[in-house]
This record gives C-alpha cells, structure tokens and sequence, in this order.
C-alpha cells in the first residue's frame, strides 16, 4: 500500500473500518448527501478522524448516463491530476457518479466541513456503500488534488469503500498510481457481490432487469421510505419452483441469472482483453479489433482491494478470509475469476441470486468480527507459491486461492511479470541517461548526460563571440558546428524511444514524475529545442503555411508537460524553450505581411518580452540552461525599425 509524493496515507484501524461500514449503512437512509462522525485517534496522540459516509444513489440513472458505459472527460478543473501527462490526454468517470459528486460540492455543506477539519487539523477518511463508494473515491481524488497536491497541505486522508462499483478507465488507474495515491483506497469486495463487477457490462445488456435490482437493493437498505412493491412477472415458465429473494419478488430468477449472466461474460471479454494485453502490449490488431468491432468497458479497478471469500470448511457463522491485492490488472482478472460459478453441479439461479444478496452483507460481516486487519493476506507475498498445492510452504489458509484455476494463476504470475518488466526498462533508462562510472566498461554510447556536457560547452563558447551557438548552429560554418547537430541527432533518438515507450505503456506509472528523468528531460529540451528551431527554418522548413509550433516534436511537448505537471502550473504552449519559434514566425510576418500587420506583430513581440523578462524571474529556470533569444530577438527589433 504504497504511499509517497506529498500525500499521507491514513493509517486504519478495526474500529475505523468498523464505523466506517455501520455509517456508510445508516447514510442510506438520510435525506441528506452524506453523514459524518467522528472518531478519536488510535493513541491519545492521535488527532481525530474525521468519518464523512456518502448516500449515492440507487436510481437507473445513477449509475448510466447512457445505453453504454456512461463515461465522460473527469472535470479538470477539480481534479487536473486525472490523465496521461505527457499525451494530455484526460482520465473518462462514470458521468453519474461525477455529476452527482458535483452537484455535491455545489449544492450541500461538503466543501466548507472539509475546509473546517483541515483547518482544525483532523484526519479525513470518505466512506460509502454501493455507489456511495463511488461517490467517496471521487471525493478523495479531489481532496488528495484539491488540497495535497495544488495546496501542499499534508494530513492524513483515506477512502473505504464496501462494494463500490468502478468509476474510472484504465488512464484514471495510470493517475492514480503515478500520483501514489493508490494506498489511500482500501476497497472491500465480497467474493460473488456483483456491484463492483456490473460496470464492466454496458446498460443494454443489463437494462432489462436492472430497475428492479436496484428497486431491490433500495428497498433493503431503506426499508422505512421504500413503498412495497408489487410482484414481478415471471418471464419465462419453468418446471422448478421459482426461488426469490424477497418476500415482494422484486426480483426473480429469470432477472437475477439475465444479470449475472451479462455481467459476466462483458468481465470475461475485458479480463481476457487485458490478459492479452499483458503478453502482446504493442499489436496493432488487438487495437484495431477492439476499437472497430469490440465495444469494451473502459472501467478499471484502482486502489487496494480486500477480497472476502468463504471457506465453506469453516461454516457460514465464520468470519470470511480476506485477500489484500494491490495491482489493477491482478483485481480485474479476480473480479471476473470470483464472479464464476464454482463448480458445474452449482444452481446457477441461486448463485445469482446470492450474487446479489452478498452486496447488502458487509454489516454482517463486521458483526462476525470480520473485516479485521490481522485477517488480510496480501497476494504480493504470495505471487511466488501461486502455483504450488502445499498450504505449509505459502503459509496461508485461503482456501480460494488454493482453488484458483490454473489459467488464473499463471495470469496473475503474467501481471507480476508485467511490473518487473517495466522496472526493468525504466531501470535500463535511467542508466544510459546518467554518467555513472560503470557505464564506462559496459559500453562505448555516450549517456545523455555525456552529451549535454558536450553541448553545454558548444553554448559556452560562442556566449562570448559575435554570434550566438543559436545563429552558429543556423550557419553551419564551423566542425563544431556539424558535431553539434550530430550530438542533437543522438538525443533525438534516445528520447523518441523514451517517448515511444511511455506511448506504449511499457514503463511504470511513475515514470513521468521520476525527479531524475524530469530534471534531465528539462534540461535536454532547453538545451536541444532552439537548435531544432534552428534547424527547422534553416531548412526553409518554416513556410507560410506550416510552423514550427504546428509540427512540434513529441519529446519536447512530453518534457515540457511533465516539468509544468511537477510544479503545478498549466500546460503552456509558448515556454522558455521554444518562444524562438514564435519570434521566428513574428520576423517572416514582418518581411513578408501576411498573417499579422505590424500593430499585431509589435503587440506579439511585447507579450513575448514579457513573457521572457518573466521566465528569467523564475527561480526554478536554471538562467544558463537557457537560450534567451537575444539575437533572433534584436533581428525582429531591426526588421520592425525598417518598418
């Protein structure tokens, strides 16, 4: 459960775990958005903890905003940290969840009982059943945003959720994990309970029976403002006796398998998608196939996962054994594998039916003195007994996992594999992006670090002549000047690789906001990016209808984000590094009047003067490391004074 960057992770305890499931239960029935309690610390030094359980909502609506899967773009403006850095490219929610969320912070008290505990310094800990899981994860995503990262206000903060379903896709999962803000979610999932799956499923596949699974669910967790129902029709004729869940028959057996059934096979088709994922990451048929034919899921898993599963060895009375999995693609592929029935002899009406009834049993668990702590087996400790029988050697109990089908071991071994893999190329990176000693007997290649020295001193050198190394590089009169453009060479392609592979997903989450690779990435791209800019107008590249700005390549767009996503601030299209592009393009306008008339061209060049002064203020931008234009700039200022 790791936790690291600014956030603190809220430490449990079976009494928070406890209060937190007995709340989320009573916040059914209020008519207000959430409840809250307070609790006091673990120790007398301990401050208190504030407990906030959210209602959600148990309408069709809540869940779907349309015959699909609901998505949308998660609101950036509350939570900018939610997409891939480098792309831009923003995290999809659930549209009811999120508008629910939204009208939240707008509509209630929310945002000023938050503001009021982290100004009396509690800890904070969002709770909910159903969707009202749903609604607290978006909560802390934007308190761990709101707060820990924009604010750098750190207190501790946490999330449990018992049987909430997904809210996000696969590059909510990536945010989450880059940020290591996963060890702040602590999701509680009985082993059948088919909310945490029913996302994977698109509303028209399950739209049959949903309303009234949803009737039942409401009517079970607030008896008291439920009408009672009238009796469901039977579907379909069937030579058993129909059996039900509730005296009201909500909910019948034809309904209650409709649903498991596309549950399920949506779950396999997703598991199966992500399982091949793992051993073909880069084939471009599974792409295509699955954006032109196979409308998947978006929805990923995120967080830690306590999976509750029973050993019928040991009765219905005992507590259920739990297994604590930290890794997404491992808690996808358990959520379909738990979701099965597990034998052939099994009835599939009351599995389904129990499917359903295991959604409303977490109170019941934690009055079994279940839910607890020194009960969880974490599955990372255990990835290398997987695929052995003897319960001594793994030292675990956990009768489900002893059952697990091969396929779903070796896969589960296959997620492993995954992790290591991109460790071990991030681990490869970073080694040929610094000048370590032992890089000398392993190879001949200059690191990337070699080779900003290198150009470093071509900068320094011409700082003092007549012309700068920007106007040198341009004429390309001198040796030193063709060594330059080879050494500009070199870094392209290491980091259009480096690039290439954070496409590919083939480095680990954090990568992006690795300080060391920042800290490189920054000062290749102001090193290296004038002389592209150079070289591109050098070639007459830059004419009326192409710039440089409209071609800009991907390793110094992805740099520039991930050095503004390290200090908060606002992807700006215009920096330090490429504003001679700008000054460039603002010359041509000048010599030739074309896009701009002079007026606009002098207004250009002040905002951009401004912008420079500003930049050169910036504690954070090493002055040396940057070309300051100053001779593109005074040929613009001689070219306007021809004007």
């Amino acid at each position: 459960m790791e936790v690291e960057r600014e956030s603190v992770k809220l430490s449990l305890s079976n009494e928070l775990i406890n209060g937190s499931c007995i709340l989320s239960m009573k916040a059914h029935s209020t008519q207000h958005h959430y409840l809250t309690s307070k609790k006091d610390g673990s120790d007398s030094s301990s401050k208190e903890v504030l407990i906030i359980a959210f209602k959600g909502s148990l309408e069709v609506n809540g869940f779907y905003q349309d015959d699909q899967f609901g998505v949308t773009d998660v609101d950036c403006n509350l939570s900018p940290s939610l997409r891939r850095v480098g792309e831009g490219q923003l995290a999809k929610v659930n549209g009811s969840f999120l508008k629910e969320f939204q009208d939240l912070l707008t509509n209630s008290g929310f945002k000023l009982e938050v503001e009021k505990a982290v100004k009396e310094g509690k800890k904070i800990l969002f709770t909910g059943h159903l969707s009202g899981g749903a609604i607290a994860s978006l909560a802390t995503l934007w308190i761990l945003d709101e707060y820990t990262r924009k604010r750098k206000i750190r207190f501790p903060i946490g999330c449990v959720t018992f049987g909430s379903p997904l809210i996000g896709d696969e590059t909510l999962t990536h945010a989450v994990r880059r940020e290591k803000w996963a060890g702040h979610f602590t999701h509680f999932v009985m082993e059948h309970d088919i909310v945490p799956r029913m996302m994977l499923a698109p509303k028209t596949s399950i739209q049959e029976p949903l309303p009234n699974i949803l009737k039942f669910f409401e009517q079970k967790v607030n008896p008291i403002t439920t009408p009672k129902s009238h009796k469901f029709p039977k579907l379909f004729n069937k030579k058993t006796p129909q059996r039900t869940i509730d005296n009201d028959q909500l909910v019948d057996d034809n309904q209650a398998v409709e649903f498991l059934e596309n549950v399920l096979i949506n779950a396999s088709t997703v598991a199966s998608h992500d399982a091949y994922d793992l051993m073909e990451p880069t084939n471009s048929l599974k792409e295509k196939l699955s954006s032109d034919f196979i409308k998947i899921s978006p929805y990923r898993p995120f967080g830690v996962y306590v999976f509750c599963t029973r050993d019928e060895d040991l009765g219905v009375s005992a507590p259920r054994q739990q297994l604590v999995v930290e890794n997404p693609n491992a808690v996808l592929q358990l959520l379909f594998y738990f979701l099965q029935l597990p034998n052939e002899v099994q009835d599939a009406a009351q599995f389904a039916l129990d499917s359903l009834t295991e959604s409303l049993s977490y109170e019941e668990e934690v009055n079994k003195n279940g839910l607890q702590l020194d009960k969880m087996v974490n599955l990372k400790h255990l990835n290398e007994h997987l695929l052995t029988s003897n319960r001594d050697v793994v030292g675990t109990n956990i009768k489900a996992l002893f059952e697990m089908a091969s396929s779903v071991k070796w896969c589960l071994l296959a997620v492993e594999e995954a992790e290591k893999r991109k460790e071990r190329n991030m681990d490869q990176i970073i080694k040929s992006m610094r000048n370590y000693a032992s890089n000398k007997t392993e190879s001949s290649k200059k690191s990337v670090e070699d080779l900003l020295k290198e150009m470093q001193g071509y900068k320094i050198k011409h700082g003092d002549g007549n012309i700068d190394y920007y106007e040198s590089f341009k004429l390309q009169n001198e040796h030193a000047d063709f060594e330059a453009n080879v050494n500009r060479l070199e870094q392209a392609k290491i980091w259009d690789v480096v690039i290439e592979m954070v496409m590919r997903k083939d480095l680990p989450d954090e990568f992006e906001v690795s300080s060391e690779v920042v800290d490189l990435a920054t000062r290749f791209r102001r090193f290296y990016e004038p002389l592209d800019i150079g070289n591109y107008y050098r070639h007459s590249k830059g004419d009326d209808t192409i710039k440089y700005m409209a071609v800009r390549p991907k390793r110094y767009k992805f740099t520039q984000r991930w050095y503004e996503h390290e200090n908060v601030t606002g992807f700006a299209s215009v920096c330090e590094s490429n504003f001679v592009a700008e000054v460039e393009e603002l010359i041509k306008d000048v010599i030739k009047p074309k896009n701009k008339t002079i007026d606009e061209v002098k207004k250009h060049y002040e905002s951009l003067e401004n912008k420079v002064k500003k930049w050169k203020c910036d504690e954070k931008i090493a002055y040396e490391d940057v070309f300051w234009g100053e001779s593109i700039l005074s040929k613009l200022q001689e070219e306007l004074a021809r004007k």
